[in-house]
């Protein structure tokens, strides 16, 4: 394994790969896109389940309540609120060192809890305390609602209740409109990934890699009732929080199945479908904000090839004339367009022009081609790093 570089503070990543970034784009654009991926996006976006209540009057009832919200132009489900910051914190004597998931969410106002906990040596209840990344970055103050020990014994529960935080954004689970099942915590890109799928009533769609299950709704409340997505996942943990999702936003088209989705075809033989969606495990780049990270070269290689099986699975359960969407939250071209010319050159798969294009940026130059693919950065869009790619089998 190669050398690995800080591009800025927490995020290493080895020499190849950044070699391999470079290729594209140049280095000082590449610190200023990682630059980005530190810092939460300055809207924050949910998606309005519009199986339920209309987005116009979602943001009616969210501004009655003296909520900053407002509709994207494009897409009308989509929300979003003005994220706040960044604040300066102020000093503590205690430390609870958050795992860098936990971290990641109390830098951006989140609540601090018991599962989340790494380190809270000599906290008592009732402590003001600094809430740090596994770095050391300080991500939020607040007040300690346990003993330290119990922390980190429990393992349950609310153990810092954060008044401030590096970043605010609304506590969109907290809000009366969660629990009825009215909204979706999700990114703007990962919405147009469902919006370029274009679900239509009567179809039936295959969502490979479902859980947790943001995707697998987003189909579902398209279909109006009409259609059926099948949505696949092999683990359990996320299986369980799956059909959370659509029993908590009160959908009822969509079929929860755990099973590897790399062998539908063996298992399920008769399952044809007329859309399938592929958003698989990836190397993640594009996540934000994102206070630590380490990747290798051999890492997104490794994605790359395992992403390639659900490719060669998915045309073989696709109808003629059906519609593949292929996404990432990653900015690598190994894992981007590397995958679209495998798709076209080796499984005969037909890039397709969407309109959701004009969001973004166009392909790499690797391609050659611009229609069917969408890119999205985080420092040109104020976005997660995203990359969606639209293909049509025609025979």
């Amino acid at each position: 394994m190669g050398r690995f570089v800080e591009v800025v503070r927490g995020l290493y990543y080895e020499e190849e790969l950044l070699r391999s970034l470079t290729r594209f784009i140049e280095w000082s654009e590449l610190v200023e896109l990682f630059s980005a991926v530190k810092r939460p996006c300055r809207k924050y976006f949910v998606r309005v389940n519009t199986a339920l209540i209309s987005a116009g009057e979602l943001v009616d009832l969210l501004r009655s309540r003296g909520f900053e919200v407002y509709q994207h132009e494009f897409i009308e489900e989509a929300i979003w609120f003005p994220v706040e910051g960044p604040f300066e914190l102020p000093v503590a004597d205690k430390v609870v060192v958050a795992d860098k998931y936990a971290a990641e969410s109390v830098y951006q106002g989140a609540d601090l809890y018991a599962p989340g906990v790494v380190k809270a040596n000599g906290v008592k209840r009732g402590d003001d305390v600094l809430v740090v990344a596994p770095t050391g970055e300080p991500v939020g103050f607040g007040v300690a609602v346990m003993d330290g020990e119990e922390m980190i014994k429990r393992r349950r529960g609310l153990a810092v209740r954060v008044l401030i935080s590096v970043y605010r954004a609304p506590k969109v689970k907290e809000l009366p409109e969660y629990r009825m099942g009215l909204i979706y915590d999700q990114s703007l890109p990962a919405q147009v990934v469902t919006r370029v799928l274009d679900p239509q009533p009567g179809e039936v769609i295959v969502d490979m890699c479902a859980a947790p299950g943001g995707k697998t709704t987003h189909i579902a409340q398209l279909l109006r009732g009409r259609g059926v997505v099948y949505a696949f996942d092999d683990s359990s943990t996320r299986i369980k929080r799956l059909e959370y999702e659509v029993k908590r936003m009160k959908l009822r088209n969509v079929v929860v199945i755990k099973h590897d989705s790399r062998y539908i075809h063996v298992d399920y033989p008769t399952l044809r479908a007329h859309k399938v969606l592929i958003d698989p495990p990836c190397s993640a780049l594009g996540v934000r904000p994102k206070l630590y990270d380490v990747k290798s070269y051999r890492e997104v290689i490794g994605c790359s090839e395992y992403q390639k099986q659900f490719l060669r699975e998915a045309v073989k359960i696709l109808v003629r004339g059906g519609v593949i969407v292929y996404s990432t939250c990653t900015i690598t071209p190994e894992e981007n367009e590397e995958i679209v010319r495998y798709a076209i050159e080796k499984l005969s798969l037909e890039l397709e022009d969407t309109e959701y294009r004009k969001l973004g940026s166009p392909a790499l130059p690797l391609l050659g081609r611009e229609k069917g693919v969408i890119r999205f950065y985080p420092h040109r869009h104020d976005t997660p790093g995203y990359f969606i790619a639209k293909f049509r089998k025609r025979n």
